[in-house]
């Protein structure tokens, strides 16, 4: 909570990557929700347009992931992180930044 606050008051934005079970538990357990990670991205199209479980947060389309840019992300996907950096390289070469509560 602490990084995200920072990163907020730092007048950077913050998305999330990957609407998963797990991403709904950290939510609910920390207090995240739209005030800190504006959006989450998803592949999944019947989550997409929808909101997160109890921190009604906005799913979106994981293809404008790539059209908008957020200086950080939240990866709630972590078990499939090498799939995913390696698949959004170009995020990562255009300086945004992944964070996540377990070690990237």
């Amino acid at each position: 909570m602490e990084k995200l606050e920072k990163i907020k008051k730092s007048n950077k934005n913050i998305c999330g990557y990957g609407a998963t079970s797990k991403s709904t538990t950290i939510l609910n357990y920390c207090g995240i929700g739209a005030q800190l990670i504006e959006c989450i991205f998803d592949t999944t199209k019947e989550k997409v347009g929808k909101y997160s479980p109890g921190m009604h947060i906005p799913i979106k389309d994981y293809k404008h992931f790539r059209k908008e840019f957020y200086d950080y992300c939240y990866l709630f996907a972590w078990n499939h992180k090498n799939e995913i950096f390696k698949k959004e390289r170009d995020y990562t070469k255009a300086g945004g930044k992944w964070v996540s509560h377990v070690s990237l």
